[in-house]
């Protein structure tokens, strides 16, 4: 039909000069704007109730070089930009800050950062990777080599990167000591993000899982690890598109949230940019959730759901790889993505002592020591795997089953991971541990800490 626009409006313009109608004309004469498409337009119940505009310029954060790729990029009926409201006081906040001369792992005592890679011969050490930022932090498209598990979380230029490679899969967990709380109606949690992406199958995910039913390492795929959480909510980029969905996990059963209102990938309306981090959202509440970019006026999610029967859950930020280059119609590589920013509000603090090492295995089977003794109703939480793994909490004198955190059966293998959830006794500083051998490879365990309420 648009192929027939321009011979209607050049009779017009003739009949509408013989009537002297010259300046009419000129304004029919301007290119008429492309044809929208149905199933990537932009809809309106998808977006705030801003009036229509160009799409928003002021991103949330960009480094100090200016980007090579305009701000924006935004389709004709884009969303106006919309001003981000602040977060109530109290609010917590992590900022990232820090500038420091090369880039610098990463892992601070109020979060917990869990770097994991399938495949044996990973254990010691990552497949390597060109991550962005320079041996001098330069920004992007400068980049520095890294293969190590302390180099996939790094600092840079007031902000935090997580990179990682894995041809068989591998994922990183961030988890701050604070829950949001939404037992007084809804919670915000929000975080500043880079757009670009190098591989589809490279993605980020949160997810929000009652204090304890938490895993510390949580998938929704059957290539590794146990599976979701008892209860949790997911909020997933899409591995084929630039959206977020939403996944509901009642006793381990999923239910995808209904009533997605933004089909499009957000690079319908912005050029996706490492050098700039835009605001996503997530608010939640026990019968409610929304996923969206604020500064945009735009929302892929905003729905009613059940009653979760929960009112504050542990908050997880994932960065998954599951062999980026594969299945790669043009230039692919494992992604960097840049983080700033992270919020919750309301949020409810939680105790979380970290061990002095990252793992435990027969060639370091020596104590690990905890960042202060475990308080009262404390547990000790890892990832392992490996067969009858024990622990001891007197130097060695007596020694106990680990506890398995609630995992779903069916998802449970001698070749995967599992997440560990076991009761610590109050006042323990030191932990040991021992297990057996599995069929593929030595038993192992890693990023040990105590969490307690």
């Amino acid at each position: 039909m648009h192929k027939i626009r321009p011979i209607i409006r050049l009779l017009l313009i003739i009949a509408i000069s013989a009537l002297g109608g010259a300046f009419v004309a000129a304004l029919l004469l301007r290119p008429a704007p492309p044809p929208q498409t149905p199933a990537t337009a932009p809809t309106i119940a998808g977006r705030a109730t801003a009036a229509p505009g160009p799409a928003a310029t002021a991103p949330a954060s960009t480094e100090p070089e200016a980007t090579s790729a305009p701000a924006t990029a935004a389709p004709a009926g884009a969303a106006a930009s919309a001003p981000i409201p602040p977060l109530p006081a109290g609010a917590f906040l992590e900022p990232f800050d820090g500038q420091p001369a090369s880039p610098q792992p990463w892992n601070p005592p109020g979060w917990d950062v869990t770097v994991h890679s399938r495949d044996v011969d990973t254990w010691d050490q990552l497949e390597g990777m060109s991550a962005m930022h320079g041996p001098d932090c330069g920004a992007p498209p400068a980049t520095h080599q890294t293969s190590s598990y302390e180099g996939a979380v790094f600092l840079c230029r007031d902000h935090m990167m997580t990179a990682i490679n894995a041809s068989g899969y591998g994922a990183i967990y961030l988890t701050p000591n604070q829950q949001a709380d939404f037992s007084q109606g809804e919670a915000t949690i929000r975080w500043d993000m880079s757009t670009l992406r190098t591989s589809q199958r490279d993605w980020v995910d949160l997810w929000i899982s009652p204090f304890d039913e938490q895993l510390q390492l949580p998938l929704d795929m059957q290539v590794d690890l146990s599976g979701p959480p008892r209860d949790a909510v997911q909020i997933r980029l899409d591995q084929n598109r630039n959206l977020f969905i939403a996944t509901v996990y009642r006793d381990f059963k999923e239910s995808l949230v209904l009533g997605e209102l933004g089909s499009e990938g957000y690079e319908s309306f912005l050029t996706p940019d490492a050098k700039r981090r835009d605001t996503f959202e997530v608010r939640i509440s026990r019968t409610h959730l929304s996923v969206g970019m604020p500064g945009y006026g735009f929302k892929w999610i905003d729905s009613e759901i059940p009653d979760l029967g929960w009112d504050r859950g542990v908050v997880q930020l994932g960065h998954h790889s599951y062999n980026p280059m594969k299945d790669c119609e043009g230039p692919c590589s494992p992604n960097t993505w840049h983080w700033d920013n992270v919020a919750i509000a309301p949020a409810r603090p939680f105790t979380m002592l970290k061990a002095d090492r990252r793992f435990a295995d027969a060639s370091a089977p020596g104590a690990l020591g905890l960042a202060a003794p475990a308080p009262a109703r404390a547990h000790l939480r890892f990832a392992g795997i490996g067969a009858a793994i024990e622990l001891s909490f007197d130097g060695g004198a007596s020694w106990q089953p680990a506890q398995l955190q609630a995992q779903n059966p069916e998802a449970i293998k001698d070749e995967h991971f599992r997440s560990y959830w076991t009761p610590i006794p109050a006042g323990t500083a030191r932990v040991l541990f021992r297990g057996q051998d599995w069929y593929g490879g030595r038993w192992y365990v890693r990023d040990i800490a105590v969490w307690a309420e």
